[in-house]
C-alpha cells in the first residue's frame, strides 16, 4: 500500500500518514509496541503448558523467528523504496511479521 501511494504521488491524508510512518525512529517504535506485545502473550500463558513446551520453543521456534525476521527485513531493506536503515527494517518487519503470526490464531 505504501509503495503504491508513494509511486502515484498523491496528496491525500493516507499518503501523508504513510510518509510520516516511514520516517519514524525505530527505537521509539520498538519501545512503544514491544512491551504490550510481550505482556499480551505472557498474560494468557498457562504455566504447566509452558513447562512442557519450553524445550521445543528454544530448539525450533526461536531460531525460525530470527530467520523469518531477517528475511522479512531483507525485503523491507532492499525492495521497499523508503531508504530505511537495516535496524529500522528489522524492527518494522518484525512488527509486521508478528501481526501476521497473530492473525493465524
Amino acid at each position: 500500500m505504501g509503495c503504491g501511494a508513494t509511486r502515484l504521488d498523491l496528496n491525500d491524508h493516507l499518503t501523508e500518514s504513510l510518509t510520516q510512518w516511514s520516517n519514524i525512529n525505530y527505537e521509539v517504535l520498538l519501545l512503544v509496541f514491544l512491551p504490550g506485545l510481550i505482556f499480551n502473550d505472557s498474560f494468557g500463558l498457562d504455566v504447566h503448558l509452558f513447562g512442557i513446551a519450553i524445550n521445543q520453543c528454544i530448539i525450533y521456534a526461536f531460531p525460525m523467528v530470527l530467520v523469518g525476521t531477517a528475511l522479512t527485513a531483507c525485503v523491507g531493506y532492499y525492495v521497499l523504496p523508503y531508504d530505511w536503515s537495516f535496524n529500522l527494517a528489522m524492527v518494522s518487519c518484525r512488527v509486521l511479521d508478528f501481526d501476521v503470526d497473530m492473525c493465524e490464531f
